[in-house]
């Protein structure tokens, strides 16, 4: 087995002290000639780690094919020193206490190396080790990044990372099968030439670079881990206020708030009533949603409506205590269709009901609506889950459309 070791400078794009602190994160990868540990090999596993002030990468590769055990070994002695150091910097035991970063690994990596750890009867602890799978992070935005795939490759192309490395794993397997023939040829063979020894040296750097460059555009790739913030609400109410709408367009409700995390790049989301934009701004920190209003009258339907009676003259629906002094010839037992009453007013759409009470055209209307008042505005924590509900939807729509497009062209 080969270890190669060395310091690299590189900058995440994304703080990753906001996970943990730095020592208690690893990025790792491993390479095998196939996707069953029961019939393919493991010949390289790389892993990116913080010690000392400074990031650092070991990559431990199989010189031959017996090199499997000492791999696994000297990756899981990786991983239960830092637990170790990590117990005893805190005086005591986490769970979770370590993060294991990787793209895909929840489904093949980790599987993987379980697999093999068992043919091995190694014993890998998992207690105290949280997994943070990057692939699961990219899929559910997938659409709404305009990402042809979830691939690595083309996440990297998404955040501008450009590779010296040309080949995919799938291709690296016959590369490694060649540079294992032209290590192993006898002495005597007429393939043992300078040539092919050199040959030899030039496939093994090629394995090497690809599983360098996958460690080191990981943490490159953590942006991702800002939209997810997005999403969870990671964000802070800056200002609240009331504006017109140019050109007699009508009134507009206007929310900023500061991201916790800046977006590589801007979401453009805009349907219907609603305008968001986020990632603008100094380092992509601002998110800021328009609101256009509705004025006019729309109806609150009361759920219990067996206990209303409707007035048709009217058009209102009155409590039963109250409709019981109404001549009979001018009411009826209200349905869940009549059992309402009008206002006419300022109203804010809602994708779904946050504000209440809700209001609609008509029962069972598509689009529901909250009585628009300025003390709304005031509302922090309500107006952070309306635009976390706006946000859904938007990206919703949006994935929808996309989706059908890619239909439409087929």
């Amino acid at each position: 087995m080969l270890t190669i070791e060395k310091k690299l400078n590189i900058a995440p794009a994304y703080d990753l002290s906001r996970l943990a602190p730095l020592e208690r994160i690893v990025f790792f990868d491993i390479e095998t000639t196939g996707l069953s540990a029961a019939k393919a090999g493991l010949y390289l596993i790389g892993a990116l780690y913080w010690e000392q002030g400074s990031w650092r990468l070991c990559q431990w590769f199989a010189d031959s094919l017996w090199d499997e055990e000492e791999m696994l070994s000297a990756f899981f002695g990786l991983l239960s020193r830092k637990k170790q150091l990590i117990r005893q910097q805190e005086g005591r035991s986490h769970s979770h206490s370590l993060f294991l970063l990787h793209f895909n690994g929840d489904t093949f990596d980790i599987p993987f190396l379980q697999r093999l750890a068992a043919q091995y009867r190694i014993s890998w602890d998992l207690t105290g080790i949280l997994s943070l799978d990057l692939f699961k992070k990219v899929k559910p935005y997938k659409e709404l990044l305009g990402l042809e795939n979830c691939r690595l490759k083309t996440v990297e192309r998404f955040f501008g990372i450009q590779r010296e490395d040309r080949f995919s794993g799938g291709e690296l397997i016959y590369v490694y099968e060649e540079y294992l023939r032209l290590k192993n040829l006898d002495p005597a063979s007429c393939e043992y030439t300078e040539q092919n020894l050199a040959l030899c040296q030039r496939l093994q750097q090629t394995l090497l670079l690809h599983n360098e460059e996958d460690m080191t555009n990981l943490p490159m790739i953590c942006g991702l881990l800002a939209y997810d913030s997005l999403f969870q609400g990671q964000y802070a109410l800056s200002r609240a206020q009331l504006l017109k709408a140019p050109a007699g367009g009508g009134q507009v409700m206007d929310l900023s708030f500061s991201l916790y995390e800046g977006l590589p790049r801007e979401l453009d989301l805009c349907d219907g009533p609603y305008c968001l934009c986020a990632g603008s701004g100094a380092e992509g920190r601002e998110l800021n949603l328009a609101v256009s209003l509705r004025e006019g009258e729309l109806k609150y339907f009361f759920p219990d409506y067996k206990n209303y009676y409707y007035l048709p003259a009217e058009d209102y629906a009155v409590h039963r205590s109250v409709g019981e002094f109404v001549e009979k010839k001018a009411r009826r037992a209200a349905t869940a269709r009549t059992c309402y009453q009008k206002k006419n007013g300022l109203f804010l759409p809602e994708p779904a009901a946050v504000f209440s009470p809700v209001f609609y055209e008509e029962y069972k209307g598509r689009d529901c609506y909250a009585a628009y008042s300025d003390s709304l505005l005031s509302e922090e924590e309500r107006l952070k889950t309306y635009t976390g509900k706006v946000l859904e939807s938007l990206s919703g729509k949006q994935r929808a459309e996309k989706k059908r497009a890619r239909r439409d062209c087929f």
